[in-house]
């Protein structure tokens, strides 16, 4: 048994870790290279993106009216399924909302504010236990405002 290497004979790990080490730089400069040449988003580009960001509290605004108004009939709820779906569904445009705030108001602070108004007196209607028609008004006034605030009207 020798005490020296051999000369000339490289370890198979030392060539491995040498790959690796290759790799990760490479992988590292193409992404600072590739993300350095990409175009900065368009103010549309940036919109649209808003616009699909928001579509999950569409939805949930116009399933709100609907289920709402299968669940409560005269300020007593009928069907708590359907009660408990359209509070979530207020729930989820509450979320998205609030996810989507900064953008909002950096589109338009007054829409901003409006859609947040429209959509916690919603709430309030919901959580009352006001007329499905009440429900309906308010629904349809939150999506007025969302479009709106969405800088699609």
């Amino acid at each position: 048994m020798s005490l020296y290497r051999q000369p000339g004979r490289v370890a198979a790990r030392t060539v491995a870790l040498a790959a690796v080490a290759t790799l990760v730089v490479g992988l590292i400069a193409g992404f600072a290279l590739g993300r350095g040449t990409a175009p900065d988003p368009s103010l549309a580009d940036q919109v649209a993106d808003l616009r699909d960001e928001l579509a999950p509290g569409r939805e949930g605004l116009e399933l709100t009216a609907t289920e709402y108004a299968q669940a409560v009939r005269g300020g007593r709820v009928v069907a708590p399924t359907e009660y408990a779906a359209a509070k979530a569904d207020v729930a989820r445009v509450q979320a998205t909302v609030a996810g989507s705030r900064a953008d909002l108001r950096a589109l338009n602070v007054a829409r901003a504010a409006e859609l947040e108004r429209s959509v916690a007196a919603l709430s309030s209607a919901v959580d009352r236990r006001s007329s499905p028609a009440v429900v309906q008004a308010l629904s349809t006034r939150a999506d007025a405002a969302l479009t709106a605030a969405a800088g699609s009207g």
